[in-house]
């Protein structure tokens, strides 16, 4: 028999060279890890807000060690800002997206802000837009790729009823800007998707203390070709929007209940099919902790995810019905979630209410990579499966926005400065509802024909699949011995003491 006591935490076991979790967390302040995406050169770029509205960016290895951590320089123009969205153009150039402060004349609004960086994270241009109200708060929603030599950026109000849309290529040089604005309580787009040789924004209307969804089919220069607005007792909100399957999947936030999550149009904006998703959490993630909750993995299939202050579900979806086909539960609230041919990553922030060495935290995101989805059982996840329920359609109305030349973003020069050093942990820890982090000795892993769980004797567990299946299950013996001998070699989640543990058989 093969015996070694070995010391860690909660320990992902890496089946191939190309698997990791990472969790990087800044020694002083909070941060919120918002997007992420895979350079040429395979490092990551990570961006986000850190606690006083510091906008970062980090840029981590091809293991995903964060080796370079930069913030929005501090000064007397830019004292906060905040990082959304960022948007992959090719193999060296992507795009933050997000806002900053700047004094207009006498006051300090926020003013969108786009910053080109390349596969180093370092920066090669940087733009501000507004809208049409000079005195309004304003920032970039998000960016699309228009082509191999153009992109789009959405800039809209915050607390307004005006949005502006530029096209910008690579340089940074603005080709047109448009503005839409609406004479009504607000009118905010979130969202763009390329699709069927138009443009689409989605959004909301607020008039009259009341939330609707918008969709606008716009023509390759902004102009508005058709808008339509949907009305439901839910309040919708249309947070983002892909192209899938013949038509659009719109993620929706309803300002008046959980109510039709994903909802699919066609070109033409009718509804054809609407799915609530339940949450096994009993809340909804709200728009701040996952603005952009869908990712498109091909033709038909895509991912989704919900959750809320403590962890999140990413549902992979049939997108012909919306119906999930795979559903994980991630200890911490997802944001991005990218499946590629031979790879599958995923970022995620710590939820609201983490706990290491008691003390209450949300300061840390954990980036993943993986080989496989059923991998991600491996570490901080859980299988589930719950049926969507079919939801009563909103009615749809046509909805025509007030358009006109808009505001020309500006070259603004912003560089990024180093700040404090942050620590990377080789693991994932998402500690849940008052309870200590803590080590757990347990060994040998890989193990032959037992594993044992070092100063606990007899306590029960329970040995699962990658894929949620329950294996065997029992209690240890007064030595904290578990037999693994009948077990096939492989990768198995050991549950017990309200931890779970991945763990290697190899006879």
């Amino acid at each position: 028999m093969k015996f070694l006591l070995i010391f860690l935490g909660i320990l992902p076991f890496a089946v191939k060279s190309q698997s990791f979790v990472n969790r990087t967390y800044s020694q002083l302040y909070d941060i919120q890890a918002k997007s992420v995406v895979q350079m040429g050169n395979g490092s990551y770029l990570v961006v986000g807000t850190q606690s006083f509205s510091n906008g970062f960016l980090s840029v981590h290895d091809v293991n995903g060690q964060c080796i370079q951590t930069a913030y929005l320089s501090l000064g007397a123009l830019s004292s906060f800002s905040e990082f959304t969205q960022l948007t992959k153009i090719n193999d060296t150039l992507a795009i933050i997206g997000g806002k900053i402060s700047i004094a207009v004349g006498p006051a300090e609004i926020w003013q969108g802000i786009s910053i080109a960086i390349n596969q180093h994270g370092q920066i090669l241009w940087s733009t501000i837009s507004s809208i049409t109200d000079p005195g309004a708060d304003a920032t970039v929603r998000d960016i699309e790729r228009l082509n191999d030599s153009t992109m789009l950026v959405l800039t809209s109000s915050i607390g307004n009823a005006s949005n502006a849309l530029s096209e910008v290529d690579l340089n940074g040089n603005v080709h047109w800007t448009k503005a839409y604005d609406l004479n009504t309580d607000g009118f905010q787009l979130n969202d763009l998707c390329i699709a069927d040789s138009s443009i689409y924004a989605c959004g909301h209307q607020f008039a009259l203390g009341t939330f609707s969804g918008v969709i606008l089919k716009l023509d390759s220069v902004g102009n508005v070709i058709e808008g339509n607005k949907y009305d439901h007792v839910s309040q919708p909100d249309f947070i983002q929007a892909i192209a899938q399957h013949q038509g659009l999947i719109l993620a929706n936030r309803g300002h008046a209940m959980n109510s039709m999550d994903l909802i699919k149009v066609d070109y033409s904006g009718n509804i054809t099919e609407q799915k609530t998703f339940q949450n096994g959490m009993g809340m909804g993630m709200p728009e701040e902790q996952a603005s952009k909750p869908l990712q498109v993995i091909d033709s038909v299939s895509c991912w989704y995810w919900q959750g809320g202050d403590f962890g999140s579900y990413a549902n992979k979806i049939s997108t012909p019905n919306l119906l999930p086909i795979q559903t994980l539960m991630h200890m911490g609230n997802i944001q991005r979630m990218i499946e590629q041919d031979t790879l599958v990553y995923m970022l995620s922030s710590g939820p609201l209410y983490g706990i290491k060495k008691q003390v209450i935290m949300q300061k840390h995101y954990a980036l993943s990579a993986v080989d496989s989805i059923d991998q991600f059982f491996a570490y901080c996840t859980y299988p589930s499966n719950e049926t969507p329920l079919i939801e009563l359609s909103p009615s749809r109305t046509s909805f025509a926005p007030l358009v006109s030349a808009g505001a020309t973003p500006s070259p603004w020069f912003y560089p990024f400065v180093s700040n404090q050093a942050w620590t990377n942990e080789p693991f994932c820890v998402e500690m849940l509802g008052e309870v200590t982090e803590s080590a757990l000795r347990f060994g040998p892993n890989p193990c032959d024909d037992f594993i044992q769980i070092e100063g606990y004797g007899s306590v029960n567990y329970s040995i699962y699949s990658t894929e949620g299946k329950l294996v065997v299950q029992g209690m240890t013996d007064e030595h904290g011995i578990i037999p693994t001998l009948k077990l096939n070699n492989g990768i198995y989640i050991l549950k017990l003491l309200e931890k779970s543990i991945s763990i290697q058989i190899q006879h």
